[in-house]
């Protein structure tokens, strides 16, 4: 078995853990482990002094089918920045929906982005369909996209604390990530050009939100302290 399906083997069944005991310090726990893993992984996987294919600036287009697929590409690229990588999505014309995201960067970190999106994917889906409107006054449609908004902030921000974690353990690795990121914006400004396509933010959102259900989200995609998973000497990773 390769090493990238050996960790996703066991952030699966983290995530799995995590899943089943979703709201308690156990269940927080089991999140950390599964993140902290990932940035070890792509740590514990990297020699700076050799670069192989895992260096290789690469990009992956992903179709969205299904229910609020504008959620499922903004978790996407929430996970694609948080891991040194990039991307964009391409709406549905005259529509909130999203067609399709393009996600570019190196192959190492986009294999990590691959696995981490399929893994929470579900879970967020998940946990935005077990909300249900209290009132006549409020729209499960509301509540489930502002969970999902304030699930994929939190896998996020956690997912960049993780490696920010592992990065601060070695300042060559620290600016390689940086590096990463440069390539990574480099190759999709040329790509972009070449498809003649003109890469923009959006224009800003008038839909209703949910400010309950968005830190409901928030506390789903949330875990403890990562501190206490610094990386001192390359560890060999646990399977």
């Amino acid at each position: 078995m390769r090493d990238i399906d050996k960790i996703k083997e066991k952030v699966q069944k983290l995530l799995n853990q995590a899943a089943d005991q979703e709201g308690s310090p156990e269940g927080d726990s089991f999140y950390a482990k599964a993140f902290a893993l990932m940035a070890t992984y792509g740590f514990d996987e990297r020699d700076l002094a050799q670069p192989d294919d895992g260096d290789e600036v690469v990009y992956k287009t992903y179709p969205f089918s299904g229910a609020y697929t504008d959620m499922q590409a903004r978790l996407l690229l929430a996970i694609a920045d948080a891991l040194h990588c990039t991307g964009y999505y391409q709406p549905v014309y005259n529509s909130t929906r999203a067609e399709n995201a393009t996600v570019f960067g190196l192959r190492r970190h986009m294999e990590r982005v691959d696995m981490l999106y399929s893994l929470l994917a579900p879970v967020m889906i998940l946990g935005a369909r077990r909300l249900r409107a209290a009132s006549f006054a409020e729209s499960v449609v509301v509540m489930r996209r502002s969970f999902m908004a304030g699930f994929s902030s939190k896998i996020g921000s956690r997912l960049a604390a993780a490696e920010d974690t592992v990065a601060a353990s070695d300042g060559g690795y620290a600016l390689a990530l940086i590096d990463d990121r440069l390539a990574a914006e480099e190759f999709r400004d040329t790509l972009a050009a070449e498809w003649g396509l003109n890469i923009g933010t959006g224009g800003s959102s008038h839909r209703r939100f949910d400010v309950d259900a968005f830190f409901d989200g928030q506390r789903a995609g949330d875990m403890t302290d990562l501190g206490q998973t610094r990386v001192k000497a390359r560890p060999a990773l646990p399977f």
